[in-house]
């Protein structure tokens, strides 16, 4: 007997299948059912309900799955993995981002399971790694329980026990949930950078006069040795001074040697940051380069790292003129976590990148060399890199050591692109950049004779800077960005790339990508399937393996028709379609040549070939989408996806919607130019006028000017999205053909702009589970609604007014994420978990809650947690517990204008603190750099209240800690509770301004003095 398995269709769905014959195509069997699954037929609602779902996406549970006609469902409990919610009477289970945080395992770890670089982690608890690492697609053994009230029209409610088996979504790996490196930003769209509490500026420049060791120690004196040098300006940067060789230094914050006024040589910046930061305890050192100069030939500084994910070291520019000219760094051996850069300028040479840095960030900064960051494979080593660009000018990457025959010719394997991740980050943040020409340049010479592209002068623009001499021509292998398959969490927004002899961006693993432009590529990008081991066969036939990708206003235009020597025969192919799944909103592809200058279509005939270019497709999905094929039923939703103007006679334009196509010839490249210049219609011919033009703008200029461009191409097709312009009320309803869970989805919220985008816009969550991934963003106020969870995995949600919400909910930070709110004052119970970033109250924090810091996906164990911001007050409540994991996180008060700042303990309430490491952590006033390095200026209380301090001292040395400091500390702990090592005893003591702890040897006794 034949037999055939259907998978993916939720419980109570409508299904139909058809199965037919490979080879003809011929219909074998076609077979339609209601009500799929575990729908009881007989009307009744039962008390359990067996489902699959599948992981790592939102998954629906439609109303039929429960019996009967079903009235209301309420959710009354949350299973532990995931999150519930309901949306009308469909029931949602989110399970984005359970499975795909990594994690790094000694290859001892696994015996003969694969390279740990690809390995997902816990296999035996983790569903979607035991379903990759078994070649299977369910996790029986490994389902989960949450409970219901579901209520039949009519009758009284039934408590509903619903069994969820992990099921293996089409796209193994779900949803991103937009996981890398973001800090908050100003009104400028640029960072702030936010010193640690031990900080130090260093400048350098290559000026006369500069300082190298010798020379401090010439104005210093002789008992000063060179090896010393750093010890000294440690000293002189620190408050109160210190001893260096016996000698007393005096605190100089203004002319200390690596000031502005004595700034310090190149090439001893490296030793001074490491000195600063590995011997003296420094958190944070931003070392400024002079700018006019030129580094290329000086000692790069490769010391990255910082005081937790919020405090990363920099590298800025100080002065005037233009911008320092850098080194290449090439950052390797231990990874190292945090490193900023701005304002400088990477020419050809001097590439960045290297296994030993990760949650780096550029920002304003200008390249002609690659940005190149890979995993490091090392047993044990910290892997998976993670980086962003942002507001930059990216135009090339040439490297002359790609020439061949004692440099009469470029190589033909030939491909440094301009940003490449290569195998393995978790988290590529691409936005607002300008990107062109990454391996391959437009004013190349074919050599036919030795089919390959000849380095010959007096050919290219002198402003690429070969003296004239000709670029390396198309090459398949070159892309201006180039993303390795096994690449996760990757968001492309606001960039333009331009200018490819391959494909614009090779894209491998697919992403998020919103208000992208792309032209004058060879080929446009083709969203692909992920590996967890690049290179590799398919794990499970009809199943990718990375992130689900979408594309919202996208526009591709003007192909590249460049041929010659390994240029292959795809010169003209568009956007094309690999992955399953993938959603597209407002994707444009147009005129892959000028319609409106007569010659415009010469360029499609070719020199090299001696013929016309084969003149590809514009829009396409590959040939695992024709029928037979894996993804045959796998396409995702389209809507208002147009390509037009795309080889005309041999392809037809793909207009499914329909749009208006009578002024298309308005929407060109060209006219967009001329307008923004001001030149009549059609003035400008060549496409490298406009790259040269885009090229000489600023970094964070490219946002405004991309998204100019994206709505001048929709204007004259219909496909302008309609944004409002004002603030508004917005309210969260998942999209289930995207992501559904992301706040920067404006399908989300009803297809218009996202919250916050005015200041005054106000937010419900309707209980539903939404990550917070942006830069910094204000709203008016928040509802998390019954039971929603609102999780900040990077940027700056600030609240302008307390939250609310109705039964119970939910704030996580999480690595580099902020959530700030103006207090809580609900009745409902309230969970906060800070495992990473910052969570601030700046108002009045009264209501029943819950809070738990530990710092644990920050890689420097960092977290900071502000009961009160300025004149704000928070009280834990009877019941309620704060609890405080190890030493890394910062819990307790900042701000300015000496106000003043509370915490409070009800009787019942609970403080705990459990040590990590044998470290406990303090809570105190601390700077946390939002003001930069202005001290807090507040008043802190922190009342006891009766509250009962809990104690896990597991690890905890003898000695004295200080568990509370503040300006004044009232009342005492009602008991002590805990445990403690063997052999030692604990003694809490309670005084005007703090809580101290003191371990001795005992008999393993916690008592109250």
């Amino acid at each position: 007997m034949a037999k055939f398995d259907i998978k993916g269709p939720s419980a109570g769905d409508t299904v139909a299948a058809t199965v037919r014959k490979r080879t003809s195509g011929e219909v074998l069997l076609q077979v339609e059912r209601a009500a799929w699954g575990n729908a009881t037929p007989s009307g009744e609602v039962g008390q359990t309900v067996a489902v699959d779902v599948d992981y790592g996406v939102v998954h629906r549970i439609p109303a039929g799955a429960f019996g009967g006609a079903v009235e209301a469902i309420s959710v009354t409990s949350q299973p532990a993995v995931g999150h519930v919610s309901v949306q009308g009477s469909d029931v949602l289970v989110n399970t984005v981002d359970e499975g795909e945080i990594r994690a790094d395992f000694a290859a001892s770890d696994l015996g003969a399971k694969p390279d740990p670089i690809w390995t997902l982690r816990n296999v035996d608890t983790n569903p979607l790694a035991y379903m990759v690492m078994n070649n299977v697609t369910r996790a029986p053994g490994l389902a989960f329980t949450f409970t219901l009230s579901v209520k039949p029209v009519g009758k009284n409610p039934v408590a509903v026990t619903v069994t969820a088996t992990p099921a293996l979504h089409r796209m193994m790996c779900g949803w991103s949930c937009g996981r890398g490196i973001k800090l908050a930003v100003d009104s400028n769209d640029a960072t702030v950078l936010e010193p640690a509490e031990r900080h130090a500026d260093l400048y350098t420049s290559n000026a006369p006069g500069a300082y190298t060791k010798e020379d401090v120690v010439a104005e210093v004196g002789s008992w000063l040795a060179t090896s010393r040098v750093g010890l000294y300006i440690a000293a002189q940067l620190t408050p109160g001074g210190g001893v260096v060789s016996n000698r007393a230094v005096a605190h100089d914050p203004n002319t200390y040697f690596g000031s502005q006024v004595k700034p310090l040589h190149p090439d001893i910046v490296r030793d001074m940051v490491k000195s600063l930061c590995e011997t003296s305890g420094f958190g944070t050192v931003y070392l400024h380069y002079e700018r006019g100069y030129d580094y290329t030939a000086n000692t790069p500084n490769l010391n990255p790292g910082g005081d937790g994910l919020l405090h990363p070291h920099a590298i800025l520019a100080y002065g005037a003129g233009a911008r320092p000219l850098m080194p290449r760094m090439l950052h390797n051996g231990a990874k190292k976590h945090g490193m900023f850069y701005r304002g400088v300028a990477f020419p050809m040479g001097s590439g960045v990148g290297g296994t030993g840095l990760t949650n780096a960030i550029f920002e304003d900064t200008y390249h002609e060399d690659t940005v190149y960051f890979y995993s490091d494979s090392s047993a044990g080593g910290e892997r998976h890199p993670r980086f962003t660009v942002r507001n930059s000018i990216l135009p090339q990457s040439f490297d002359l050591s790609g020439l061949q025959n004692n440099g009469q010719f470029w190589a033909g394997n030939y491909r440094p692109s301009c940003i490449k991740p290569g195998s393995d980050p978790q988290g590529v943040i691409i936005q607002g950049c300008f990107v062109g020409w990454g391996g391959a340049g437009p004013e190349y010479v074919s050599d036919e004779t030795a089919d390959a592209y000849a380095y010959v002068p007096g050919i290219s623009d002198e402003r690429w800077g070969l003296g004239g001499y000709a670029l390396p021509g198309a090459n398949l292998l070159t892309h201006p960005i180039y993303f390795d398959s096994s690449n996760r969490h990757i968001l492309l927004r606001d960039n333009f790339l331009f200018g490819s002899g391959g494909s614009l961006m090779q894209l491998r693993g697919g992403a998020v990508m919103r208000s992208c432009a792309y032209t004058f590529g060879n080929q446009g990008f083709m969203f692909g399937t992920g590996k967890f081991i690049p290179y590799s066969e398919d794990r499970i036939t009809g199943y990718g393996e990375g992130h689900r990708s979408m594309a919202q206003d996208v526009v591709l235009t003007h192909a590249g028709y460049m041929s010659g020597a390994g240029a292959g025969m795809s010169q003209s192919e568009g956007i094309k379609i690999g992955a399953p799944l993938v959603s597209l909103d407002r994707v444009l592809v147009l005129h892959d040549c000028d319609p409106n200058n007569p010659s415009g279509r010469d360029r499609v005939y070719s020199d090299w070939l001696g013929q016309n270019m084969f003149r590809q497709e514009g829009f396409l999905y590959n040939t695992e989408f024709d029928p037979g094929g894996q993804f045959e039923n796998g396409k995702g939703r389209e809507r208002s996806v147009l390509c037009a103007d795309w080889g005309p006679g041999i392809n037809p334009d793909y207009n499914p919607d329909g749009l208006d196509l009578s002024n298309v010839n308005d929407a060109t490249i060209f006219r967009w130019y001329d307008a923004q210049r001001g030149n009549a219609p059609d003035t400008t011919t060549d496409i490298m006028d406009i790259y040269w033009w885009l090229r000489e703008h600023q970094g964070p200029e490219i946002k405004a000017l991309v998204r100019s461009f994206i709505a001048f191409m929709q204007g004259p097709v219909g496909m302008a999205p309609n944004w409002r312009t004002k603030a508004a009320a917005c309210s969260f309803v998942p999209d289930l053909d995207e992501d559904g869970c992301r706040w920067d989805n404006p399908n989300n919220w009803g297809g218009d702009l996202i919250p916050g985008s005015f200041a005054g816009d106000t937010v419900t969550l309707n209980g539903h589970k939404v990550f917070f991934q942006d830069h910094t963003l204000t709203v008016a106020g928040l509802d998390l609604g019954a039971g929603g969870h609102l999780q900040a995995v990077n940027g700056r949600l600030n609240v302008s007014k307390a939250i609310t919400c109705t039964g119970s909910g939910a704030l996580t930070t999480d690595e580099s994420g902020q959530v700030w709110i103006a207090g809580y004052t609900g009745t409902a119970p309230l969970t906060v978990t800070v495992m990473g970033g910052r969570f601030a109250n700046t108002g009045t924090f009264s209501g029943p809650a819950d809070i738990h810091i530990d710092g644990s996906t920050d890689p420097h164990g960092k977290a900071e947690f502000f009961c009160a911001y300025g004149a704000a007050a928070m009280t834990v409540r009877v019941g309620r517990r704060m609890e405080i994991v190890g030493g890394g996180p910062r819990v307790g008060f900042d701000g300015t204008g000496g106000v003043q700042a509370q915490l409070s303990f009800e009787s019942g309430a609970v403080l705990s603190f459990v040590a990590e490491n044998g470290q406990l952590a303090t809570i105190r006033e601390f700077r946390s750099g939002v003001n930069g390095t202005m001290a807090p200026d507040v008043v802190s209380t922190v009342a006891l209240g009766g509250a009962t301090l809990a104690l896990d001292l597991t690890g905890v040395t003898p000695g004295s800690y200080t568990l509370v400091s503040a300006d004044s500390v009232t009342g005492r702990f009602g008991g002590v509770s805990g445990k403690i090592d063997q052999g030692l005893d604990a003694t809490v003591a309670v005084s005007a301004k703090g809580v101290s702890l003191t371990v001795t040897a005992g008999s393993g006794r916690i008592v109250l003095d």
